[in-house]
């Protein structure tokens, strides 16, 4: 019974040594190129409410006389009210 315990043993060990030499080789990273700049940062849209409406024809016609090219009126359920949103960006 030791014996074939032994024999486990080292054939589970040498299962596990050759296992690792046999794994596959894995892609070397990739270099990274510190001399590239960017043209602009890169910076997240800035949607923001610039205001409430009890109507959505108010909302709609404050959207479409903007100065912003993308806006959109959405109903907010906690005011119970239309709010435009802008992308200042736009």
């Amino acid at each position: 019974m030791r014996m074939r315990s032994i024999l486990a043993g080292a054939a589970l060990g040498s299962a596990l040594v050759l296992g690792g030499l046999a794994a596959p080789a894995q892609a070397a990273p990739a270099p990274v190129d510190s001399n590239t700049t960017a043209d602009a940062p890169i910076t997240p849209s800035a949607i923001v409410v610039v205001g409430w409406y009890r109507t959505l024809a108010r909302c709609e016609a404050d959207g479409e006389n903007s100065a912003y090219s993308w806006w959109d009126c959405r109903w907010s359920s906690q005011r119970s009210a239309w709010g435009l949103y802008v992308d200042t960006d736009s």
